[in-house]
């Protein structure tokens, strides 16, 4: 057994003992075991706090990233392996490699600029490039969400950090959203102003109804231009909300005999006078 134990195996420049392979391993195991219990014991100590998901899951994230690099570290140490002749003579690979994934580093590092600054959080409703997602999880490279489809999108870590982002969840705990309609010129104002606040207010998922406006935006070419605004606490269900507010204001204006106009054009023809 010891002579099996002291047998040696040659990886390349590296001379491995069976031993320091099995210690490796063993470390490993360890490791994993420790870091599961660590895991274990934050977890239920976070549950206890006021720590919202967002921040838990993030301190569970680079507490385990922290804790498996220190771990391969000391493993390979036990092995018995020279990290320093191993990056020395690695040196000019590392150099071609670093080149190559340079968009790979700067998601990790975006990664971590998440994960550390919380201005996007796991649970957080956001809206980039135009659609509407909500965060699932937050990796050192990338971050899942999830469309308001149902639709699962892996991020790289640098589309998040490197542009505006809008995010419902942060700061108030409403939205404001707006509803543009336009009605026939010779319509009643009032009317038309006291249906779309009547028709945005009597959605459920409208808050602070006192708040509701009607604003009076423009004389245009074919229509009387108006918004309603309101405010709503589901950001991702704004389309929905919209939409419901929208066929309660066509079934008002259909009782009160307000029109919707179509675009249209007044086309005046004169008849030339023959020569004599």
């Amino acid at each position: 057994m010891k002579e099996f134990l002291n047998a040696s195996i040659e990886l390349g420049s590296f001379d491995l003992s069976v031993r320091s392979i099995l210690l490796f391993f063993s470390v490993i195991a360890i490791a994993q075991t420790g870091i599961w219990m660590v895991r274990f014991v934050l977890r239920k100590f976070l549950r206890n706090t006021n720590f919202e998901e967002g921040t838990r899951f993030m301190v569970m994230r680079l507490v385990r990233t922290v804790v498996y690099f220190f771990v391969i570290v000391v493993a390979l140490d036990t092995a018995g392996i020279d990290l320093t002749v191993f990056w020395a003579s690695s040196a000019a690979l590392l150099v071609g490699v670093g080149i190559g994934l340079q968009n790979f580093f700067n998601d990790v590092v975006s990664g971590f600029v998440l994960l550390f600054e919380g201005g996007v959080r796991v649970g957080d409703e956001l809206e980039i490039d135009g659609m509407m997602v909500r965060v699932e999880r937050i990796d050192l490279r990338s971050t899942r969400v999830i469309t308001r489809f149902g639709n699962l999108i892996v991020m790289p870590n640098g589309l998040i950090s490197g542009q505006s982002v809008r995010n419902y969840t942060q700061g108030e705990n409403a939205t404001l959203i707006q509803v543009d309609v336009g009605v026939a010129y010779g319509s009643d104002v009032e009317k038309v102003k006291k249906i779309l606040l009547e028709s945005a207010n009597a959605d459920e998922d409208v808050i602070r109804k006192t708040d509701t406006a009607v604003l009076f935006n423009d004389f245009a070419d074919s229509a009387l231009q108006f918004s309603v605004y309101f405010w709503i606490e589901k950001p991702f269900q704004r389309k929905l909300i919209a939409s419901n507010i929208r066929f309660r204001i066509d079934e008002a204006f259909r009782i009160q005999g307000v029109r919707i106009p179509f675009p249209q054009r007044d086309v005046h023809v004169y008849q030339a006078s023959s020569p004599a």
